[in-house]
């Protein structure tokens, strides 16, 4: 399990490096961009979560901060819900609490990369994002 997490935290690693690129002035800055967003967007797809691990799931326009509970196969995990205190609902600001509840959602990794609910189709699905953890739930509806 040891070289299980030693990828997971590689595979992190290797998006932070790349998020903190600078612009080395070779090429021009769009192109730059462009190539850059090209790399994040596969490292993102590449990603293996780990348990512990802080992560989004997506409803629409509402998002709730979960944390990765088991990993059940490289291509399906568990996740749970993170407690959450709202701070103002309005402003859609809310303080993610390390407490976890409710039961657990399982998501599977589909072939373009992206973590989608068991049963869920990859359009108008419910996907999860590794990548950053974040907690919004829209006003308006």
């Amino acid at each position: 399990m040891r070289t299980y997490d030693f990828i997971a935290k590689e595979s992190f690693a290797i998006l932070r490096g790349i998020e903190n690129k600078k612009w080395n002035g070779k090429s021009s800055y769009s192109e730059w961009k462009v190539q850059i967003e090209k790399e994040r967007t596969h490292a993102i797809r590449n990603l293996v979560p780990y348990v512990g691990l802080g992560c989004t799931i997506c409803y629409y326009s509402d998002k709730r901060a979960a944390t990765v509970t088991k990993i059940i196969s490289p291509c399906k995990i568990e996740v749970r819900f993170n407690r959450t205190k709202c701070i103002d609902y309005y402003a859609g600001e809310y303080e993610i609490l390390p407490e976890l509840e409710g039961g657990s959602k399982v998501f599977t990794k589909r072939r373009n990369g992206y973590w989608v609910a068991e049963g869920q189709p990859f359009k108008g699905g419910v996907l999860l994002m590794l990548h950053y953890q974040n907690h919004y739930i829209d006003p308006t509806f």
